[in-house]
């Protein structure tokens, strides 16, 4: 069949995304108006490519973005076609992670209670570190997809333009379908609760954060809200500590690669000979219940520096047996909210979190 190449239906230049300034949603109709073309030719460059030339709809999909235009929804076609058998969960970690990691499971079978009820099957998508190219995870197979990872606004238009439907877990873009908690609720919980035991220094673990978002969130005293679950945390817990006219100085920052909880003890050795002194009174705070559960260990032999207080974040089942206050989300609501939002259209929202006071 010959390529479509009518001159009525040459593309014109795309006019800046009108549709994102006033908060429409670009539609096919809407696009093939702007492009000067017909929406047959808008409809064959997404689904039929044979039936144009190679410039042409090169030309129409580079302009369709900047339109803010990426296909027909692909979750309608599906349905009506009794396409849809797939959802793909992109995970922050390795497999092995996200199969042994407490949380992780519990989100992971919060998505399955959904998917159950729509007879779909489920797609574990390793990302193998927070920082790397998420580039393969996008080339999934799976018809829809949970971004359970750290996912920067550069990322966006190559996540859009798979052309499947998808909701973000734990960032936060404008524009974007995204669940989560309240983090930097919790943050100010935690660190408050820590302070509330009037230590003389706070050593915070933290995960691994660029260090230019660090150097903002140091800078600015009320900065808004941050895409990322790391950056939004530290914000919360150097709120409550400038509300508490806690000093900056006397907060030891500790990234740890929450991959690894266990490397936390190598790196409490090193503070505790250069930055506390005998008899000290020391909390740690820190952004998961793992990292805390393994400095407990640590410290266990202190018997120079006094811990006034430890707080986690997540309230796994061992946080519990160890008496460890911490900081309550439902990652199988989180995990259940995120496939209801995906199939069945409910809004997106933050969970609420809760700080629950154990023995620590």
């Amino acid at each position: 069949m010959s390529a479509e190449k009518s001159p009525g239906d040459e593309p014109v230049a795309a006019v800046p995304n009108q549709h994102a300034k006033s908060g429409a949603r670009a539609t096919l109709k809407s696009v093939a108006s702007a492009l000067g073309v017909s929406t047959t030719t808008v409809s064959n460059a997404f689904s039929r490519p044979d039936q144009l030339s190679s410039a042409l709809r090169e030309k129409i999909l580079r302009e369709s973005r900047v339109l803010g235009y990426y296909g027909p929804d692909p979750i309608g076609r599906a349905l009506r076609s009794r396409e849809l058998r797939e959802v793909g969960v992109v995970f922050h970690h390795d497999l092995s992670y996200a199969l042994s990691d407490q949380q992780s499971v519990e989100f992971l079978r919060g998505v399955a209670s959904e998917l159950d009820k729509h007879q779909l099957m489920l797609q574990v998508i390793p990302k193998l570190g927070r920082r790397m190219s998420l580039q393969a995870a996008f080339r999934t197979t799976a018809d829809m997809m949970i971004v359970h990872t750290d996912i920067s606004p550069e990322f966006v238009p190559e996540l859009q333009s798979a052309n499947k439907p998808f909701v973000l877990v734990d960032v936060s873009l404008p524009g974007l379908p995204c669940v989560g908690i309240r983090d930097r609720d919790g943050a100010l919980l935690a660190m408050a609760h820590a302070l509330s035991k009037k230590p003389q220094k706070v050593i915070l673990l933290g995960f691994q954060m660029d260090p230019a978002e660090r150097e903002f969130l140091s800078r600015n005293p009320n900065p808004p809200f941050r895409h990322s679950v790391v950056a939004d945390r530290a914000a919360g817990y150097l709120a409550a500590a400038r509300a508490a006219g806690f000093s900056p100085h006397d907060l030891i920052w500790v990234e740890i690669d929450d991959r690894f909880p266990e490397s936390t003890a190598s790196h409490l050795a090193r503070i505790r000979q250069f930055d506390l002194r005998r008899g000290e009174r020391v909390a740690i705070v820190g952004m998961s219940d793992r990292i805390v559960l393994d400095a407990m260990h640590s410290v266990r032999n202190w018997s120079d520096i006094e811990i006034a207080s430890m707080v986690g974040f997540d309230d796994i089942p061992a946080a519990a047996e160890a008496g460890l206050t911490t900081i309550r989300q439902d990652v199988y609501a989180k995990g259940r909210l995120a496939a209801r939002v995906l199939l069945d259209g409910e809004p997106a929202v933050r969970l609420p979190v809760e700080l629950v006071v154990r023995d620590t």
